[in-house]
């Protein structure tokens, strides 16, 4: 009998920016917080995460792809 490989689908991951060029860096107080310090980037990979930050700010976002 043969063993069959597991392929694992390797899901994108990307990174969070606002119109001022902030990035995602987690949340704080329950809101998200935008930092200018780019090596404090959150990576996300699940679209759902995106969707809830865009409810709780009113800035323009954008996913970049890593």
């Amino acid at each position: 009998m043969k063993r069959k490989k597991i392929i694992e689908k390797k899901i994108p991951q990307f990174i969070i920016v606002n119109e001022y060029m902030q990035v995602f860096s987690g949340l704080k107080s329950g809101y998200p917080n935008f930092d200018e310090d780019w090596s404090k980037a959150r990576h996300l990979e699940n679209m759902q995460q995106f969707d809830k930050i865009k409810r709780g700010t009113l800035s323009k976002l954008e996913m970049l792809y890593l």
